[in-house]
C-alpha cells in the first residue's frame, strides 16, 4: 500500500508539473484556444492511461468524481459570464454553454491532482491540517492557471480586483471549493467506485456557491462585502 501511495504521488505531482509547464508555454507565446484544447486532452490522456495501465483504483475514483464535477462545474461558468460580466472566453472556440470544451477535462484533471494530493496529506496529519493545506493548494494553483491564461489568450477577467491576472474572487472561490477534498477522499476509497459519481455530482454542486460567496466578499468594483480596488 504504501508503495502503490508513493507511485501516485510521484505520478501526480509530475502530472502538475506537465500541467503548468504547458501552462507556461502557453502564456510566452500566446498560444491561444487551439493549444488549451491540444495541451488538455494530452494531459487528460496521460491520466487516463497511466491509471488504466497501474490500474490504480484511487486515482480511477478521482478521475470518476473530477469529470462529474467538470461538467457541472460549466453551469458555474455559465453564472459567471451572465450575472458578474467579468469572465471573457474567446469565441472563435468549441464551447459547451457559454465554457471551451476543453473546461470539464481541465477540471477533471485539476481535481483529481489535488484530490490524490489532499488523501495522501490525510494520512500524515490530522484531518483539520490535511483540509486546510489541501484548501491552500488549490487556492493557490488554480489562481496560477487562471493568471498565465490571460497571457496564453485562453481566457481574461475585467472588472474585478486582480492578483496579476488572477481575481481576488477567483482565488478565494477555489480555497472554498477545495476544502471538501479530504472528506471526499475519504469517502471515496471506504466505498465502490459508484459513489465517486454521487461525490462528482457534489463537489460540481459545491463550485457554485463556493464562487457566489467570494464574488459577494471581494468580487464587484464597488458594493463587495470586503472592499478592494480594481485596476
Amino acid at each position: 500500500m504504501k508503495n502503490e501511495d508513493s507511485t501516485r504521488i510521484r505520478f501526480v505531482i509530475a502530472a502538475m508539473a506537465l500541467v503548468v509547464a504547458s501552462n507556461i508555454y502557453g502564456a510566452l507565446t500566446h498560444a491561444g484556444p487551439r493549444f488549451a484544447l491540444a495541451s488538455t486532452a494530452f494531459s487528460f490522456a496521460v491520466m487516463v492511461a497511466w491509471t488504466a495501465y497501474r490500474r490504480d483504483p484511487v486515482l480511477a475514483r478521482w478521475l470518476v468524481i473530477g469529470f462529474v464535477a467538470g461538467w457541472l462545474e460549466i453551469a458555474t461558468d455559465a453564472w459567471l459570464v451572465a450575472n458578474t460580466r467579468t469572465l471573457l472566453y474567446p469565441r472563435d472556440e468549441p464551447m459547451v454553454w457559454d465554457s471551451p470544451l476543453y473546461m470539464p477535462f481541465a477540471w477533471t484533471i485539476v481535481l483529481a491532482q489535488i484530490g490524490v494530493i489532499g488523501g495522501w496529506l490525510s494520512q500524515r496529519m490530522s484531518t483539520a491540517r490535511a483540509t486546510l493545506l489541501c484548501a491552500l493548494l488549490g487556492g493557490s494553483s488554480i489562481p496560477l492557471y487562471e493568471h498565465l491564461a490571460h497571457d496564453a489568450l485562453y481566457w481574461s477577467y475585467v472588472n474585478t480586483p486582480m492578483i496579476l491576472n488572477a481575481p481576488l474572487y477567483i482565488i478565494v472561490s477555489e480555497f472554498l471549493l477545495s476544502l471538501p477534498l479530504v472528506w471526499i477522499h475519504r469517502q471515496a476509497v471506504a466505498h465502490s467506485w459508484p459513489w465517486s459519481i454521487g461525490l462528482g455530482v457534489l463537489a460540481g454542486l459545491w463550485m457554485i456557491p463556493s464562487v457566489v460567496i467570494a464574488w459577494r466578499l471581494v468580487g464587484p468594483c464597488a458594493g463587495a462585502m470586503i472592499q478592494f480596488s480594481c485596476r
